[in-house]
């Protein structure tokens, strides 16, 4: 187990806590690992300070690039990566010192996997358990499973051509999970916490669930680009989404809440295209 992994760590005027993503790298007990970090396109001087410090770090590079957002910071290093294996990691997370050793024992241990993840954690302004249930198909294609910061080979990247640079809102990495599973490899998941994810006030991620319009936006597009990857799930795809229905009623106090939030939600397009098709595919 002498593959080297690149860690890829994208960073935008946002270094108030890069320090300890940086050190949750460096205390990895994996000896062959090189972190870049790429700026994208920060404009705070005491950032771009301290990038230009640890840029003469042994095992750390710092690549530079115009605002694309994450998902073009994250090719710009995984282009430039020498690793076999690629982790993800955003400035403000920390991983636990043990998970890539063992991301990378469960990668070269079982066969046709080609996405290695663990368990997770919150902390910040809210802490406990991210509980994002156990991976299924159907449940992936209802819903984003499984985080950023999830260990896949360069070769894989490649293949799918990368993340997405046209979804700057947000999820560009359900999009490429989603990818990699149309290539037709598995997905394991670490049964331990060896992910932190922080939580903030106001982050990309808030920022884009509360604009209601870009989630049916982005969503359409997954969508159709992964028609052929819910066609061939349909029956674990419809099966999910009645689960999280009954779910739906049982959040509401009352029933007739229930049915006006999914009426509501029925006349965003995508959702509304969305059901046809599904009643389409089960006939």
């Amino acid at each position: 187990m002498n593959e080297y992994v690149s860690v890829v760590m994208p960073c935008y005027n946002d270094g108030k806590y890069i320090k300890e993503a940086i050190d949750s790298v460096k205390a990895q007990t994996y000896p062959f690992v090189e972190l870049i970090i790429v700026d994208d396109g920060s404009d705070d001087r005491e950032l771009l300070a301290s990038l230009k410090a640890l840029a003469e770090e042994d095992g750390i590079r710092v690549l530079y690039a115009d605002h694309g957002g994450p998902a073009a910071a994250r090719n710009k290093g995984i282009e430039a990566a020498k690793g076999r294996y690629i982790l993800p990691l955003d400035s403000d997370d920390k991983i636990a010192p043990t998970y890539i050793e063992k991301a990378v024992k469960a990668y070269e241990e079982h066969e046709n996997v080609g996405i290695v993840y663990c368990k997770a954690e919150l902390f910040g302004e809210r802490s406990g358990p991210w509980d994002l249930g156990d991976f299924s198909i159907g449940r992936m294609l209802v819903r984003g499973q499984i985080f950023v910061t999830s260990l896949f080979s360069k070769a894989d990247w490649q293949a799918v051509g990368g993340f997405s640079e046209e979804l700057k809102a947000g999820i560009e990495d359900y999009d490429f999970w989603l990818s990699l599973l149309e290539l037709g490899r598995e997905v394991y998941q670490i049964d331990e916490v060896l992910f932190f994810y922080r939580q903030k006030p106001v982050s990309r991620n808030t920022e884009f669930a509360q604009d209601s319009e870009a989630v049916a936006d982005v969503n359409a597009f997954i969508f159709e680009k992964h028609k052929a990857l819910y066609d061939a799930h349909i029956h674990e795809y419809v099966d999910e989404l009645r689960k999280e229905v009954a779910w739906l009623e049982q959040e509401n106090n009352a029933m007739r809440k229930s049915l006006s939030f999914i009426s509501k939600l029925s006349r965003i397009p995508f959702v509304h295209k969305l059901s046809v098709w599904a009643k389409e595919k089960l006939k």
